[in-house]
């Protein structure tokens, strides 16, 4: 550290003019001014190198909310998490490319441990088989989604009136998938 204050002094001083009122070797008031200033040159290299590592998520710590701001992040998806695995959400949607198509949200399900298969309904047209599912001109933008079940429940004797018989669902998968498709797309969820 101190051989770069150093270098920067003697580049400051060999900016100076030549003559008699400009001392430059390293005992003068003026070396000991430019020694400050020196100091302050190379406190502001080492802050723009750190500046320089919060340029990529893998590596932010001062500016790493405004990152998860930029990504979206956290969400509500995410439930409560650590600073590692809140760095790995955003690495994640960093390098994330994003789609569209049944593939792309079969692999994402599939990253967060849930095998999946996507029924994409269609409208029936004059000239279908008989054994296609029926549908209207807004079943061009229903998917349904087969997932497994991670919550099952059931309704057990002195329960209220009202209460649901049973019920399945899978929240977090459900509010990932929903989170990221289309406005125009209808995702419905099939649990098995």
């Amino acid at each position: 550290m101190a051989n770069s204050i150093d270098a920067y002094r003697d580049q400051l001083l060999a900016l100076l003019p030549q003559g008699q009122a400009w001392p430059k070797h390293a005992d003068s008031e003026l070396a000991k001014l430019l020694q400050g200033i020196a100091h302050e040159l190379h406190r502001t290299e080492k802050r723009a190198e750190d500046i320089l590592d919060e340029a990529h998520p893998s590596k932010a710590f001062e500016v790493f909310e405004e990152w998860e701001t930029m990504h979206g992040l956290p969400h509500a998806c995410g439930g409560s998490q650590n600073f590692q695995e809140r760095r790995s959400a955003l690495i994640q949607a960093y390098q994330s490319r994003g789609g569209q198509s049944r593939e792309f949200f079969i692999a994402l399900a599939a990253l967060l441990g849930f095998p999946i298969t996507i029924t994409e309904y269609r409208e029936r047209l004059h000239g279908d088989s008989f054994s296609e599912v029926f549908g209207n001109e807004d079943s061009n933008y229903i998917w349904q989604v087969n997932a497994p079940t991670l919550n099952y429940q059931e309704r057990h004797f002195g329960q209220p009136h009202g209460d649901v018989y049973r019920s399945w669902s899978n929240q977090r998968l459900e509010c990932v998938l929903q989170r990221l498709v289309h406005a125009h797309r209808l995702m419905t969820f099939s649990y098995h």
